[in-house]
């Protein structure tokens, strides 16, 4: 099979050589299933994209009724199942005064910004944290401005943002920022809130990943950080393809102006999916158990790094916690240790935890995770190093690109971002310019 897939479909980096070595053939609950026949316990959800665990039966019945019985996309872009869907996240969410669809997360961060920017009438979008494949947001590892995109990237600095909404906010379309939850606080979030609010810019949080898995409402839905547009997506539909876009009415009625239209806008079997998910979450029962699973799985696999004295910080909601570690080769060759112990940990090192989860399962992944760090260590040379400020700084910047040192490396980096956005030219920015084009302008 994977000598099929190089010749027809496979990168040989993305699709081969950073996987497993399998190819899965099916999934059930909390397991995946290889073409071999291996069973492995699933701690990737599928990259996020799955809540409840694989093929949960009251999604597969919503979804299949309405393929039987209605279709799967119309002439027009509303349906039933999408003003149902849309009317209850206007319900759940304090932002959502009104909601419209798209299909991955990269095209629902990339949306809400051309929202802003029709809105609003401006072009700087200031961002941090990664939003997906597309090119307005490729250098998001770095501080700095792209001219080409109009988005200047501030690091999750505060002090950075500041100074950039102090000098150009009658320029700032919007600050878009992915929710951070093992290095940052609530508070953190309100105080960039507050500071959006004062400059009168929008506030965009990106909670594609944590919108269902930072409890069943994410960060915002919680009711503890403001915002004036939200974009969530994995979870919402279990696997099937849905991003949502909700926030203030006068942004989200910029649809019209941004001319975000696409064929599979339309497409309806995800809106139904969505409702299903809805309804079985309602009640709270399935996240708790996540939270509770996820909280076991967490502190025993800090406890088993601890007793083999590998420095680590283990942390962050139950559902969706990082695993960071002073010793990062230790630790890839640990995950694929336990990989062929029949445990699929994420080799990222954040582990994403089904709501079908139980304490045997639990108690599986932690056998696998033991054995497979005592083996590992005992063929191993590895040393790891100590976990201090500088570590965790430097981890930071490496992980998700945030740049939180006051010091004169970052200064300086603030400053060089902040006179490329002085330097731009303000003649004809990029929304201005495609907008221009598509009017005859």
């Amino acid at each position: 099979m994977f000598e099929r897939a190089r010749r027809v479909t496979a990168a040989e980096d993305y699709d081969i050589q950073s996987r497993y070595p399998s190819i899965i053939e099916r999934g059930d609950g909390p397991w995946l299933y290889d073409v071999e026949g291996t069973r492995l316990l699933d701690l990737t959800a599928g990259d996020g994209s799955l809540l409840l665990g694989h093929r949960p039966q009251k999604v597969i019945e919503a979804v299949t009724k309405q393929m039987r019985d209605y279709g799967a996309n119309f002439s027009s872009t509303l349906s039933i199942p999408r003003i149902e869907l849309a009317e209850r996240l206007v319900e759940r969410y304090p932002v959502a005064e009104k909601v419209v669809f798209s299909k991955t997360g990269s095209e629902a961060t990339t949306l809400s910004v051309r929202l802003a920017r029709a809105a609003t009438g401006r072009d700087l979008i200031l961002s941090s944290g990664f939003h997906g494949w597309h090119e307005w947001h490729l250098p998001y590892g770095q501080m700095g401005f792209d001219p080409a995109t109009g988005v200047a990237n501030f690091g999750y600095n505060e002090k950075a943002l500041a100074r950039m909404l102090t000098e150009f906010s009658s320029d700032v379309a919007g600050v878009i920022m992915s929710t951070e939850l093992y290095y940052f606080d609530p508070e953190y979030y309100q105080r960039l809130s507050a500071m959006c609010r004062k400059h009168d810019v929008p506030f965009i949080m990106d909670e594609v990943f944590s919108g269902f898995r930072c409890g069943s409402h994410g960060l915002h839905g919680s009711g503890k950080v403001p915002a004036d547009m939200v974009v969530i997506s994995k979870g919402l539909t279990n696997g099937h393809p849905l991003s949502v876009v909700m926030g203030r009415r006068d942004l989200i009625d910029a649809y019209d102006t941004a001319r975000a239209e696409g064929t599979y806008l339309r497409e309806v079997p995800a809106m139904a999916a969505g409702l299903a998910v809805l309804d079985i979450i309602e009640d709270g029962s399935q996240h708790a158990n996540g939270e509770r699973m996820g909280q076991l799985l967490m502190d025993g696999m800090r406890d088993i790094l601890n007793a083999h004295e590998i420095p680590n910080m283990v942390g962050g909601p139950p559902m969706f916690f990082d695993v960071i570690t002073t010793a990062k080769p230790l630790m890839t060759k640990i995950y694929r240790t336990a990989y062929d112990y029949g445990v699929h940990f994420d080799d990222c090192g954040t582990q994403l935890v089904l709501t079908s989860f139980d304490e045997s399962n639990v108690d599986f992944a932690l056998s696998a995770f033991e054995r497979a760090t005592k083996k590992v260590i005992a063929e191993s040379d590895i040393v790891p190093g100590e976990l201090n400020e500088e570590f965790r700084l430097n981890t930071a910047e490496e992980e998700f690109g945030g740049y939180l040192r006051d010091d004169d490396r970052t200064r300086g980096l603030i400053e060089q971002t902040v006179q490329a956005i002085a330097n731009r030219d303000r003649s004809l920015g990029p929304w201005r310019h495609a907008m221009g084009e598509r009017s005859g302008h």
